[in-house]
């Protein structure tokens, strides 16, 4: 027995050892752009995003990071680096505006985002406190935009951050209120509301949001009205969950509760099948006026929708994901098959999803600003999913394309800075081998990315792609995540 006891702990003390090595070991660095952050890039045509138009090949000069000049007075700037773009399509980086970041984004997310030509990245849930062991902070992303745009990172820009949902049934007005003034003096944007909480702390959280410029963004919560809370002044939805929920007859009963107990795949038929025209009309009709922009998300919905197909679980795009984010992909699309079961479940959601797309589209018809978002695993190659869903929805690919840029800066209120390429703004650019205004798919096939001017040739992305798919097999890593995820303040909510 004592033998036993001495090999146990001997066990237990080796990994221990282990444990603190990999939680304290340095984490690696990604590829870094080219150092110049001038140059001209030369015979390009540019895509207005504005019109929908492209250009005749021409020149543009790009100086410390901003774009100079465009034909001939970029064309006489001499003794600068040259890119010889040979005729391809030269846009405004693309902007996730619905991501998550974790301390190890850096390793696992970032570089793969800004690969897939994301330079602009809307983070959705900052830490509930001043630091937490797994979710990033405000001043990490501050830190790692700076680095970024001074080429000593390879990351998008972040730029927006919400805080830590307000979520719980049980706060008080008071206390929403209490909280919301310490992510207000912490430096976050936004304040991110999520399902569960009270119409009446909803109420006073959004009165005082708007008496202090500071926007509510987020869910729906199930207790609030789509009008009521426009009314409110949400600033943005997110989710195609929104309308479905919304524009169906049974609406107010399901607010109510009163059909919590209905079975899974009867409500989402009947939310489908019990379409109210009207009260989409009157919710597009109330956000286009209020300028509410809506974030559908929709890759999420084909999640749910897709629960039980194997080439979709097995994607093999998920060997760029950690086994902690690929445990919870894996858990996620096993509990839904099981909330959902059989032929009859996987129609369901299938119709859900696509009765969400179709509302998304009479939405934008009706002057709802739609913008382009994840939310969800290898979020970088899944941004191409989703404008492509977005198309699908009825979207022309030049609507998408400004979804993605200059509607994005638009909601942000920096088009002075960012989603045009014109003389003024940051060098955010994607250079790409064909015209996405023909064909959507378009987008994927990326020549080059710029960030903040330093180039991102085609050997440095696909550097990037071999270092994320290193780093989320590496047992470091893993170990980081999972003690991470154990010590996090919020690891019960998550």
């Amino acid at each position: 027995m004592r033998r036993f006891l001495e090999y146990f702990l001997g066990i237990a003390a080796t990994l221990a050892v282990l444990l603190a090595v990999g939680v304290l070991w340095p984490s690696a660095n990604a590829p870094l752009p080219d150092a110049a952050n001038s140059r001209v890039i030369r015979n390009v045509r540019i895509i207005d995003v504005d019109r929908g138009t492209v250009s005749e090949p021409t020149d543009v000069l790009i100086e410390e990071g901003r774009i100079a000049a465009i034909g001939e007075k970029a064309r006489a700037k001499q003794n600068l680096l040259v890119l010889e773009a040979d005729g391809r399509y030269l846009v405004p980086g693309f902007w996730d505006m619905h991501t998550h970041a974790l301390k190890l984004s850096p390793q696992l997310h970032l570089p793969l985002a800004l690969a897939n030509g994301v330079t602009g990245t809307r983070d959705m849930m900052d830490c509930p406190g001043t630091d937490d062991a797994l979710i990033a902070c405000i001043d990490d992303k501050r830190k790692w935009t700076h680095a970024a745009a001074e080429g000593q990172m390879a990351s998008p820009r972040f730029v927006e951050v919400a805080s830590f949902y307000f979520e719980r049934n049980d706060m008080t007005p008071d206390q929403a209120v209490i909280l919301a003034a310490e992510y207000r003096a912490r430096g976050l944007d936004s304040l991110k509301i999520y399902n569960n909480l009270p119409a009446a702390t909803y109420s006073r959280l959004t009165n005082e949001a708007r008496q202090w410029g500071m926007p509510i963004v987020g869910h729906l919560p199930k207790a609030v009205s789509l009008d009521e809370a426009v009314g409110a002044g949400q600033r943005s939805f997110e989710h195609a969950h929104v309308f479905v929920r919304h524009c169906f007859r049974g609406g107010a009963q399901w607010r109510s509760g009163a059909l919590d107990k209905e079975e899974p795949t009867a409500l989402a038929e009947r939310m489908v099948t019990q379409y109210d025209a009207e009260a989409c009309t009157r919710a597009f009709a109330l956000m286009r006026e209020r300028g509410t922009a809506f974030v559908p998300t929709h890759v999420t919905r084909e999640e749910d929708a897709r629960a039980q197909d194997l080439n979709f679980k097995n994607d093999p795009r998920l060997a760029y994901l950690d086994p902690l984010s690929r445990w919870a992909y894996n858990d996620d699309m096993k509990s839904t098959a099981t909330r959902y079961p059989d032929a009859r479940g996987e129609a369901a959601l299938q119709n859900y999803f696509s009765h969400g797309l179709k509302l998304t589209h009479s939405a934008y018809r009706a002057g709802v600003p739609v913008l382009v978002g994840t939310d969800t695993a290898i979020g970088g190659f899944r941004y191409h999913d989703e404008m492509a869903h977005l198309v699908r929805a009825g979207m022309s690919p030049a609507e998408v394309l400004r979804a993605a840029t200059l509607d994005a800066a638009r909601y942000a209120k920096q088009t002075d800075q960012h989603g045009r390429v014109v003389v003024g703004n940051a060098a955010d650019l994607v250079l790409l081998d064909a015209n996405p205004l023909e064909d959507i798919a378009n987008t994927r096939r990326i020549h080059a990315v710029f960030l903040a001017g330093r180039l991102y040739d085609r050997p440095r992305l696909d550097a990037l792609l071999e270092f994320t798919r290193t780093q989320a097999r590496s047992p470091i890593n893993a170990i980081k995540l999972v003690w991470g995820f154990l010590t996090s303040s919020v690891n019960g909510e998550l």
